[in-house]
């Protein structure tokens, strides 16, 4: 168990709170962690249960449960109730400007693919990404095509035909997903903290049971994700879920950006990205927005 990301593998587990810790006893084991400290709980077995105060101090604190399968495939998550920290944030994210909308939008998936461009770079793939770029005139979904291609060929023989989301049976796929819903947990607690809505989207839409707006702020942060699993994939040849999902949680706590020449978790940039989105609708101004970069990865 580590601090910020918790997983829960061990069936018949029992969560409970003592003095401001978080308790978890496996049987005759105990471990603790500070409740101030924990960002994600990720429950991937079977009979796990809560004391009622530990859910609520979970989830008071600001932290989000994500339950998971027994695959491993994240299936649903307990996360605290939206809260309006300014309203009139909210209302500028709800009212709709389509232009404004639009210039956000564009800026955050120019991000995302730049932050695309930047991992093949990282692994030696000849792409065409900058290009797509610098024509001002880019095509998401060719850009998307174009970078699946290159990066699942860095898998080898294990790479998969495509993107597989729901029941990925492709190993690189699961992987992808399971980091993915790790990112979204994170975007959730964030943006109920700064006070904004996950319903109103700036470009997916709304559809039932769906959160739109975790998506629109995830798209930028993908590709570390991307990395993180070719990584682990690449340094562990007998890797199994329950081995990435310890490595991918521990690496991702750790994973260190330098902006403006101070060095930052990824973690606290994404929370501080999330800020800048809720300062964008505040204001008005796309260019408040602060989008965490793949290039200012320590390496």
């Amino acid at each position: 168990m580590s601090y910020h990301i918790i997983h829960i593998l061990h069936h018949n587990s029992y969560l409970s709170v003592d003095q401001g810790f978080l308790v978890l006893k496996t049987g005759d084991k105990e471990r603790r962690a500070p409740l101030s400290e924990v960002l994600i709980v990720i429950v991937s077995a079977k009979g796990v249960s809560f004391s009622g105060s530990a859910l609520s101090e979970i989830i008071k604190n600001g932290g989000v449960i994500l339950h998971c399968d027994e695959k491993y495939k994240p299936i649903g998550k307990t996360v605290g109730l939206s809260t309006v920290i300014h309203a009139q944030t909210f209302q500028r994210q709800i009212e709709k400007n389509e232009t404004f909308n639009n210039k956000l939008w564009n800026a955050i998936i120019k991000s995302k693919i730049e932050n695309q461009a930047q991992v093949l770079d990282l692994i030696d793939k000849t792409h065409k990404l900058w290009d797509y770029i610098n024509s001002k005139n880019f095509d998401e979904g060719n850009c998307a095509r174009h970078y699946w291609k290159h990066y699942f060929s860095a898998f080898g023989k294990n790479a998969p035909a495509g993107r597989e989301r729901m029941g990925a049976t492709n190993f690189v796929n699961q992987m992808l997903n399971y980091g993915y819903a790790v990112l979204s947990a994170l975007c959730h607690r964030s943006l109920v903290a700064h006070g904004l809505h996950t319903s109103p989207g700036i470009h997916h839409k709304f559809r039932f049971k769906t959160d739109p707006l975790i998506y629109d702020i995830m798209e930028p942060l993908r590709p570390f994700c991307d990395l993180l699993v070719l990584d682990i994939f690449s340094s562990q040849p007998d890797l199994n879920m329950e081995t990435f999902t310890r490595e991918f949680s521990k690496r991702l706590i750790n994973l260190s950006l330098k902006i403006q020449k101070r060095n930052t978790k990824l973690i606290y940039a994404i929370d501080r990205y999330i800020s800048s989105v809720a300062q964008c609708f505040y204001t008005g101004y796309v260019r408040v927005l602060e989008i965490p970069r793949i290039e200012h990865l320590q390496q």
